[in-house]
């Protein structure tokens, strides 16, 4: 099965080498510091790479990583992180990338308070606002998260996690948005839907984005199923035969049934055969008996 959420730890390596650096570059400008601001992004730089190189010795051959090892390494670059910034105290990319360092840990208290510090120095940094916004999600407060998510897609607004993060937040706490009267119900669904094919349109070959979007029609109250439809057969087309496609099969025969055209979802079932989908296409038959 395609997954639903991404991998916190690997959208985390990403976002540390294109959020951080980045912030470093847009903000090394002719001011007159020019030549110190050169020597902390190099410096920062450097810091950066080493964390990654040390992520990169630390995966296993599965693809998980030896947490050992890890933890050994973050304990290193806690005490380079910490020396950076009492160097360069006013730098905001440096708490960008630290507070990255620690929420991959874990650590997301403490990293929330580096995010908090970056914003008072650059209150333009997208990848800052996002974070904020993801540390409200994690203390129970979706409705507050609303203006850090709308506010890292203005500042960047090509990049599609930022609107695959909107999606997820109106998605997962509609009700909580509903009740504080933050949207109407119709407006709400519009928007939802409108983040995820808009990441989707973005995410180039990342097939979890276009999914989301595909799955976004089980989210709202009154879906289009024709337009549904038309959103998973796209994403079939990217797809391998076998599994991935029995498993579009599958939505597609789902949306049939809910769309009142059983037929045609008896006809889709016909062609899951993947024993690892068996359980799925046999409630399906369930239903439509």
């Amino acid at each position: 099965m395609l997954m639903r959420f991404f991998s916190r730890l690997l959208l985390a390596v990403s976002i540390t080498a294109t959020g951080a650096l980045s912030a470093a570059a847009d903000t090394s400008r002719d001011d007159g510091l020019e030549e110190t601001r050169t020597l902390a992004f190099r410096n920062l730089q450097r810091i950066v790479q080493d964390e990654e190189r040390m992520m990169e010795r630390a995966r296993l051959p599965d693809g998980e990583y030896d947490v050992e090892r890890v933890r050994e390494g973050f304990q290193r670059l806690v005490s380079r992180y910490e020396a950076f910034l009492g160097d360069n105290p006013e730098y905001a990319p440096g708490y960008v990338a630290y507070g990255l360092m620690l929420d991959r840990a874990g650590e997301t208290r403490i990293a929330s308070a580096m995010f908090l510090r970056a914003n008072q120095l650059d209150p333009n940094i997208p990848v800052v606002k996002n974070q904020l916004g993801n540390y409200m999600v994690e203390e129970g407060r979706p409705v507050n998260a609303l203006p850090y998510y709308l506010a890292a897609i203005e500042l960047e607004p090509e990049e599609p996690l930022y609107h695959y993060q909107l999606g997820n937040l109106l998605a997962e706490f509609r009700r909580e948005f509903l009740e504080a009267e933050a949207y109407e119900a119709g407006v709400l669904d519009r928007s939802l839907q409108e983040a995820f094919r808009k990441a989707s349109e973005l995410g180039g070959e990342e097939i979890g984005y276009a999914y989301r979007y595909a799955e976004s029609y089980y989210d709202v109250d009154d879906p289009d199923w024709s337009e549904a439809l038309a959103a998973w057969s796209a994403l079939e087309n990217r797809l391998r035969p076998g599994v991935e496609r029995q498993t579009v099969f599958l939505q597609k025969a789902n949306i049939h049934i809910l769309a009142g055209n059983p037929a045609r979802a008896a006809e889709l079932l016909e062609d899951v055969t993947a024993p690892v989908l068996r359980g799925n296409r046999d409630r399906l038959r369930e239903r439509l008996e």
